[in-house]
């Protein structure tokens, strides 16, 4: 079995766990370089864990990123940075031929998404997305039943991302002021993989700070999406609420049809619903029997086994020299600029704003 070098860029909660945890789950990953600006993130322990400068005593630390990449002959390199720096990363790897699997979102502006598409149209090396709903049991269940046209065409769709996340200010501090429009890539991710259009225009309004009263900070934001032909989606993000619900929630209206998956409500499970004109049997609202973790997954690490089922996609794309990865860049910024154009739009009062791609003429 040929074994991949493994390196990862950002050792905080997540960047520590996916590291460990993808090499455990893949033996086909060899784990042997980190990097972080802070040395006590590999060498001490953190959050009462061992440190894992002894839990993985074969990996090189280092605290400079280009001399990682210079020195570890790396096959692949996961970046997990924080959210505000991720497309730097990607594009120095993929410069020198290194496969990336990058954390959403993989830009921060519009000047990094036309910078990184223009790097990743002259490499041959791939840059998955690690966009973790796209891995979960039930939106694979939505996107089969729309392929085999039991919605029919999606005409409106939504989604709600509900998490308080103040707990995370300390350890992550940019979380705190970071408009939480612009993480919508776990939201918008699952709809657009049922589209065959892109957003092109957008409305977006902040609540502000209403809850604690912080400086900068966004309750919530909620916006409207247009695309060309008039389907319209909706998406609110809230990161400071006293809701305790769930965190994903997803509606989608078709011709033929209509899925909803509604996250966990106090003591009720989350639970997915789908009816259809095309499926005997389905004309009336029926829940469906899916869970978070895809089928056929046995590993399961990351958010119930989706983290399992991505990477495995992705070695499989590498093993077979795809030119593509399953969830390539260009899927990445269909996700991601909607959200950096709303909070714009959001920053103006809710101006309509037009979204453009790098592939845009």
């Amino acid at each position: 079995m040929k074994k991949f070098r493994l390196g990862v860029v950002g050792l905080g909660h997540r960047g520590r766990a996916m590291f460990q945890e993808s090499a455990a789950a893949f033996k086909e990953l060899e784990p042997v370089a980190a990097c972080d600006l802070i040395p006590s993130l590999w060498f001490d322990k953190v959050r009462n864990a061992n440190p894992m400068a002894e839990a993985m005593p074969g990996v090189k630390f280092y605290d400079d990123y280009d001399r990682m990449l210079a020195e570890a002959n790396l096959d692949i390199v996961m970046v997990e940075t924080p959210a505000t720096c991720h497309a730097e990363f990607c594009a120095k790897a993929l410069s020198k031929g290194i496969h990336v699997y990058s954390d959403i979102p993989t830009i921060a502006s519009v000047e990094e998404a036309r910078m990184l598409w223009d790097i990743q149209q002259n490499t041959n090396s791939l840059l998955m997305t690690g966009a973790t709903t796209l891995g979960w049991g039930f939106i694979l269940a939505m996107q089969d039943l729309h392929r085999q046209g039991a919605l029919g065409k999606p005409y409106y769709l939504e989604a709600e991302y509900i998490h308080d996340i103040r707990d995370l200010w300390e350890e992550s501090p940019w979380r705190k002021t970071y408009p939480p429009i612009r993480y919508c890539t776990h939201s918008l991710g699952p709809l657009l993989s049922i589209m065959d259009e892109n957003l092109r225009e957008v409305s977006c309004l902040n609540t502000g700070s209403q809850v604690t009263d912080a400086t900068g900070v966004s309750d919530l934001m909620t916006a409207h999406f247009k695309t060309e032909s008039g389907v319209v989606v909706r998406l609110t993000v809230s990161f400071v609420n006293n809701a305790g619900c769930g965190h994903h929630s997803y509606r989608v209206f078709g011709t033929e049809g209509y899925f909803e998956h509604l996250s966990a409500r106090g003591a009720q499970p989350a639970r997915t619903f789908a009816n259809s004109n095309k499926i005997y049997g389905m004309k009336k609202l029926t829940e469906l029997p899916v869970s978070f973790t895809p089928h056929g997954i046995n590993a399961n690490f990351g958010h119930g086994g989706a983290e399992t089922y991505l990477w495995d996609s992705f070695l499989r794309a590498i093993r077979s020299g795809a030119k593509v990865a399953p969830i390539p860049l260009k899927e990445s910024l269909r996700m991601t600029l909607p959200g950096i154009y709303a909070a714009e739009s959001a920053a103006n009062g809710g101006n309509l704003k037009t979204i453009y791609y790098p592939w845009d003429k």
